[in-house]
């Protein structure tokens, strides 16, 4: 068998990450760029997503022809829309029929849960619990999307804190807690005062990445003492584990040793998972944390080579990470 290339893309709110690998599992490049979640941002996303595929093809000196299975997983593929533009971008550099289309969360399953069992807790930007009953059906808590509730995500905590600065503007300066907000806002948005944030917003930009990025400040600055950030960490871990107590209801796990999978930025911090795991303590006898050191990426193109009748053995690709 001749050496077969497969291109692997993890696009979630805040970062993309893109793989190109052989089907015996050796790693050849790794590449990232901002989010490409299609659901935010619409062409953006999709003109990133094609310009960060043709940068590692361009590195390598590989054209897409060179390419057996490309796998997207992407953050916002409910977006149907964007779906159909991304469709015809695919088709219009003729690699639609070597490419597989999946949810950021699908792939990140597929690294985590390779035999498709366990529960999959993905905390970032978004947020979603998933995982397959014994028929491979899907069951899923959350991840509606951000402006669809989503509670206890990196985006719901850069909003919260957020809205916390706004609603008391008038006593930022005699609040040394809400002035240390302020100043990490300030340096977000690159301004210097509350009509200077404002003008920012009435331009009309696209605030969602700010109050993303907001959401990791957020856990460190309760990490560091400030109980205005406490306070909206805890209250988000209390609404994710009513999130997993429900999907883990549905698996009928209950009041036994439970293992969680873990993926994202949000959950893989130790302290946000300390406060998740204080929110559960009396429903679980114990809790196993799962990570893996692969990208999601890796899963998406594993799926995609799956869809072209290519089995990569997940362990080797581990063992050149590692190496």
């Amino acid at each position: 068998m001749s050496n077969q290339l497969i291109i692997g893309l993890d696009g979630g709110g805040t970062k993309t990450t893109c793989v190109l690998f052989d089907h015996k599992g050796f790693t050849i490049d790794i590449a990232s760029d901002k989010g490409t979640n299609i659901y935010v941002f619409k062409d953006e996303a999709i003109a990133r997503i094609l310009s960060i595929v043709r940068s590692i093809l361009e590195k390598n000196k590989l054209n897409h022809s060179d390419i057996t299975a490309f796998g997207f997983g992407l953050a916002g593929i409910s977006d149907l829309d964007s779906r159909e533009k991304l469709l015809k971008e695919l088709d219009r550099i003729n690699i639609t029929k070597h490419s597989l289309i999946l949810s950021d969360v699908e792939a990140a399953y597929k690294v985590l849960c390779p035999n498709n069992t366990g529960i999959l807790v993905n905390i970032g930007t978004g947020i979603v619990c998933f995982a397959r009953d014994e028929a491979g059906n899907i069951i899923k808590e959350a991840g509606n999307g951000y402006d669809q509730g989503d509670l206890g995500s990196g985006y719901w905590l850069g909003k919260e804190i957020f809205s916390r600065l706004i609603l008391n503007e008038g006593i930022v300066l005699e609040d040394s807690e809400l002035n240390q907000i302020f100043e990490i806002v300030k340096s977000k948005f690159d301004v210097q005062s509350f009509r200077e944030l404002y003008k920012c917003i009435e331009d009309d930009i696209n605030i969602f990445p700010y109050l993303a990025s907001l959401g990791e400040d957020t856990i460190d600055l309760a990490e560091s003492g400030n109980d205005i950030a406490l306070s909206i960490v805890q209250e988000g871990t209390r609404y994710v584990s009513e999130y997993i107590k429900s999907i883990s209801g549905r698996m009928q796990i209950i009041n036994s040793d439970i293992m969680l999978s873990i993926n994202g930025s949000v959950i893989k911090n130790n302290f946000y998972r300390n406060l998740l795991e204080e929110s559960l303590q009396y429903d679980f006898n114990k809790i196993h944390w799962i990570s893996s050191v692969l990208s999601p990426a890796y899963g998406a193109g594993i799926m995609a080579g799956n869809y072209r009748n290519i089995n990569i053995n997940l362990s080797n690709i581990i063992k050149g990470v590692s190496n």
